[in-house]
């Protein structure tokens, strides 16, 4: 048997909208970046974060101190995608279309930690222009 889970201590409940703003935030956050409002946030964390080299038509986000000769760094970079995306495809769309309520208040929290630590990975980054 795990550790027993104590109420946090809020003054008021997290909500499915706190999660969704947090989700509209990090999105907001790097298309502003990116100078760019195409496609969906999943498409758009995707090519924004991949460790390639930015084309004529786009920009590419990098974590912040990444070096494409650090394994390090490129790792970095890839685990920014992968949660970035994952963030977007399975918690923003069960956000919007299937969870209606959360009854632990820890469970609540924790999708919109997720998404303020995307928020700042975001602004943390620099942008790679071709």
């Amino acid at each position: 048997m795990g550790p027993e889970r104590r109420p946090v201590a809020l003054g008021r409940r997290p909500s499915r909208t706190g999660w969704q703003q947090a989700a509209v935030a990090a999105n907001a956050r790097a298309q502003s970046k990116l100078g760019r409002r195409d496609g969906s946030e999943t498409a758009l964390f995707h090519q924004a974060l991949y460790s390639g080299e930015p084309t004529r038509s786009a920009q590419w986000l990098r974590v912040a101190g990444y070096d494409a000769a650090d394994t390090s760094s490129t790792n970095r970079q890839r685990v920014a995608m992968a949660l970035a995306e994952r963030l977007s495809a399975a918690i923003r769309d069960l956000l919007g279309h299937e969870l209606t309520a959360v009854s632990d208040e820890e469970i609540a929290l924790e999708p919109l930690a997720a998404f303020s630590m995307l928020a700042r990975w975001v602004d943390d980054a620099g942008v790679d222009r071709a």
